[in-house]
């Protein structure tokens, strides 16, 4: 294959005669004929890991990278890069140059730079992988400091023939790995639901094939003590959790107003578009359709992620729908678990303290509204079942359940346990590794509510507004039902609009869920839908309750990352 490159050529046209004119015309001209001159924007950086912090700049070309510190001899900092030709004409001779900014500094003379590679081949759609290492090869007497900027150089190959672009999903969550800390263990989990002790330097998650990270907590006496590679029996297991990596979003819908239009003759459901990013990352702080916008689950807590429970609440020890039926505060009955009756007929007051002090070395609290919607966006995304969940219609109201058809209304025996092929539908990715109970099941409370509004919660306003204000939601204190321009960005509520009315209640246009909005008879979000409540319920469902007790409510678990 040959180069291809900018060339001049300069034609002569002699001698145009004609025959009632005894005038020699002659023209010069310059005809340039090059590459297409998009390839120039196409070979580009689209990732970066490294220990300290990265940014690449807009047109994809230079990394700038602030290394982490390093003072021992042969000591290392490292920079992981991906490179991609998103040229479907040309392929790319690559070139990557790293180099100290500093040229004053004699940082030069104490590090040894390699890259690996610094020359390759990218062919059309390719996406290669390569490191920067910097070595420190000398004794350092006094702290310096340096900043390197690695620079993309690429030339155009000729093809035979166009490639064809795909999207790129890279298993890279940029800064937001799952963390585990306490009693955390990380879990490998069979379609069958087999629990398998994982190595986490293996392949313990993989977000692009909608793998996503999950952990337990054991009860307090297991029945032993596992290492990885063991399967952990059900029984020793407390409760599930499902990592929801920091990321950010582009908005495309945050200018919805209150009030209701028509209902639309389709539905105007979208992929939402998402990266990862660690909390090193700057915040981006989106206000308008087409901005990016740091998820606010995430910039709350200043968190690389959230441990989710994986399943509704559970009351520990419950044999039957009845007996979970619990008004109490004591976070020793907890669990999260597949199969088991949710925990019902409490207060919201009492989920959230009991929730709070179940693990508070892990930062544990009943979930918030923009926590909900944390996960609901992530499972509307590439990296997610990206449509809407099945319903758990299990009337006997067990956990991780899924209706053996798509909007089916309650049942006892139509539907299916999580393990299964038809189970796996009722959860955020697809498959076992996702968030299950997100439709149906028991309406679920989540801690956010109309500011001074405290309803039947059994929570005062001093404990909301002082002991406890950063774990929940607040909305304006005159919101009503379709206020709907009240919304916290990324809550899922407003920005589901449009909205309409139809047949006595107000719906979505994404998936018809029913959308009501808090109002001063019933203060505190719930979501999700109930197990009856067939096509309106769903991850998109919002509505409102008293907060008060309820055999119809249940709530979930929450732990910092």
């Amino acid at each position: 294959m040959r180069k291809k490159s900018i060339m001049i050529l300069s034609i002569l046209l002699l001698v145009i005669g004609f025959a009632s004119v005894a005038t020699n015309l002659i023209i010069n001209s310059n005809l340039n004929i090059g590459y297409n001159n998009t390839f120039l924007s196409d070979v580009v950086f689209i990732k970066t890991k490294t220990e300290g912090i990265s940014q690449i700049s807009e047109d994809g070309k230079t990394i700038t990278y602030d290394a982490k510190k390093i003072s021992a001899i042969n000591e290392e900092t490292n920079l992981t890069f991906w490179v991609k030709n998103k040229n479907t004409q040309y392929d790319a001779d690559v070139t990557i140059n790293c180099s100290l900014n500093d040229t004053s500094s004699d940082l030069a003379d104490l590090v040894d730079v390699t890259i690996e590679p610094d020359k390759f081949t990218l062919v059309s759609n390719e996406v290669k992988v390569g490191e920067v290492k910097v070595r420190l090869k000398s004794v350092v007497t006094e702290e310096k400091s340096g900043i390197f900027t690695c620079e993309l150089v690429a030339t155009p190959v000729e093809r035979e023939l166009p490639g064809v672009i795909t999207d790129t999903c890279i298993n890279d969550l940029n800064g937001a790995e799952p963390v585990i800390n306490g009693e955390l263990i990380p879990i490998d989990l069979s379609n069958n639901g087999e629990v398998t002790y994982s190595d986490k330097e293996e392949s313990w998650y993989n977000y692009c094939d909608k793998k996503w990270a999950n952990a337990v907590i054991l009860v307090d006496s297991p029945s032993k003590t596992y290492s990885v590679g063991d399967t952990i029996r059900e029984s020793d297991i407390e409760s599930y959790f499902v990592w929801i990596p920091r990321y950010r979003y582009k908005l495309f819908h945050a200018n919805q107003a209150d009030g209701v239009t028509d209902k639309l003759s389709e539905s105007i459901a979208q992929e939402i578009e998402i990266k990862f990013e660690g909390k090193e990352t700057p915040v981006s702080n989106g206000s308008k359709d087409g901005e990016w916008l740091t998820h606010p689950a995430f910039t709350n807590f200043d968190v690389n992620g959230i441990w989710v429970g994986k399943f509704e609440t559970g009351y520990k020890g419950s044999t039957s729908a009845s007996s979970a039926q619990v008004s109490s505060s004591d976070p020793t009955k907890i669990q999260v678990k597949p199969n088991v009756y949710s925990w019902r007929s409490n207060t919201v007051g009492n989920f959230f303290k009991a929730m709070y002090n179940y693990k508070r070395e892990l930062d544990s609290h009943m979930m918030k509204n923009t926590e909900w919607g944390a996960v609901a966006y992530l499972s509307h995304s590439k990296y997610g079942i990206n449509e809407e969940v099945r319903i758990n219609n299990n009337s006997n109201y067990l956990t991780g359940y899924a209706a053996n058809t798509k909007d089916a209304s309650g049942s006892t025996t139509a539907n299916q346990p999580y393990n299964t092929e038809t189970g796996h539908l009722a959860s955020t990715t697809g498959n076992i590794t996702g968030v299950y109970d997100m439709s149906g099941g028991v309406w679920e409370y989540v801690a956010g509510y109309r500011d001074g509004t405290i309803g039947n919660s059994g929570l005062t306003l001093t404990e909301i507004r002082e002991t406890y204000s950063k774990y929940i939601d607040v909305y304006a204190s005159d919101s009503i039902l379709t206020a709907y321009n009240s919304r916290i960005l990324g809550d899922a509520t407003g920005e589901m609009g449009l909205f309409y009315y139809s047949s006595g209640n107000y719906r979505n246009n994404w998936y018809d869920d029913y959308s009501y909005f808090v109002d001063s008879s019933g203060p505190w979000v719930d979501r999700g839908g109930y197990y009856s409540s067939g096509s309106s319920a769903g991850q998109f469902y919002f509505g409102r309750g008293t907060g008060g007790a309820s055999g119809n409510y249940s709530a979930r678990l929450v732990l910092l990352g």
